[in-house]
């Protein structure tokens, strides 16, 4: 049968290590969390929000990509531009 001995003037140095690696594991999750809440409850600034009219306009531009290849659907989204442009006008008009 074997005997195992600890001797306490070398774990109390462990402990010591672990600890101060555990406060440090504990601060960068700490930090991570911060970052992760801050980047998903970030609105955009206003000036990022693309208005109405700019949305309408890229979606005029791809569909004028498509055109030639799938006029159907060009001429669909060229409605859904009109019909998101004067939704959005009938949003503000309410507002005033």
């Amino acid at each position: 049968m074997a005997n195992t001995t600890l001797h306490p003037q070398g774990l109390t140095h462990d402990v010591q290590t672990v600890s101060s690696a555990l406060h440090d594991l504990i601060q960068a999750t700490h930090r991570l969390l911060l970052a992760l809440w801050a980047a998903f409850t970030r609105h955009p600034e206003p000036s990022q929000v693309p208005s109405a009219l700019q949305e309408a306009n890229r979606l005029r531009a791809y569909a004028d990509r498509l055109y030639s290849s799938d006029p159907r659907y060009a001429r669909d989204l060229y409605a859904a531009a009109i019909r998101h442009e004067q939704l959005a006008a009938g949003r503000e008009t309410a507002r005033d």
